[in-house]
């Protein structure tokens, strides 16, 4: 039934590691693999301790750390699954992407980043009330908490901002407008729906091409109203969820 279990490396009886952190290890490398990414059921304890060779009561010293750490939830009767968190950002209100994050206690890092200097689409500078073909800074950004892609983002920047290919775009964004260039995001004017992914974002978020995405499209303004970002942001539907408040008008 587990053929995949085949593939797990067996634990090292000689080690001075114990064998309850090795499993440990292990058991946080089996739960990045994708077929139990969904709330499938985990590989039955017995099939595990036979595999690595441990009594079941050394393998649950293992999984009960992963449990206590929301990892992994242990239900009587009928096994144990990855536990499916999401992160949940609300729309009542906004802030950059990094310190909305860190709201929330999770730190995340770019797995990739690149900026350049194209010229404007039509839908670019349509958003950015400038002229199709006017040079703009670009910067695309794939993000994660770990090594496996969550998040996908594609910026663009007026030109009258006056950001330089040399910035320092490991900084929160944001803090670099306000900082170095006084300029104050204030307004966001936003646009949410899922999409089929495409193959570019499916390579990028390491997904299946036209699995379900979330797509936010955001154009941020100043105090003054004057559009300083179009960015489009791609999330992985199987980590994020947004949620918002609305006040009945009695």
């Amino acid at each position: 039934m587990y053929e995949h279990l085949k593939n797990i490396p067996l634990l090292d009886h000689d080690s001075k590691i114990p064998l309850h952190k090795q499993a440990e290890e292990q058991l946080r490398e089996l739960i990045k693999l994708p077929e139990f990414k969904g709330g499938e059921l985990f590989p039955k304890e017995v099939d595990l301790a036979k595999r690595w060779g441990i009594s079941r009561n050394t393998l649950r010293q293992a999984i009960a750390i992963l449990v206590n750490e929301k990892l992994l939830e242990r239900k009587k009767g009928s096994g144990t699954r990855v536990t499916q968190n999401r992160i949940s950002t609300n729309l009542n209100n906004w802030m950059s992407f990094t310190h909305e994050m860190e709201d929330l206690g999770l730190e995340f890092k770019n797995l990739s980043l690149h900026a350049e200097i194209v010229p404007a689409s039509a839908k670019v500078a349509k958003h950015l009330q400038i002229n199709e073909g006017d040079e703009v800074m670009f910067l695309q950004r794939i993000r994660s908490i770990d090594d496996s892609p969550m998040v996908y983002f594609e910026s663009y920047f007026h030109p009258r901002i006056g950001l330089s290919l040399d910035e320092n775009f490991e900084t929160p964004l944001y803090e670099i407008l306000d900082n170095k260039y006084n300029v104050v995001p204030v307004y966001s004017q936003e646009e949410l729906k899922a999409i089929a992914a495409s193959k570019k974002i499916a390579s990028n978020l390491k997904i299946e091409k036209d699995q379900p995405v979330l797509e936010r499209k955001r154009v941020v303004l100043d105090t003054a109203r004057k559009p300083i970002e179009y960015n489009i942001c791609y999330y992985r539907n199987d980590w994020f969820t947004y949620t918002i408040e609305i006040k009945r008008t009695i």
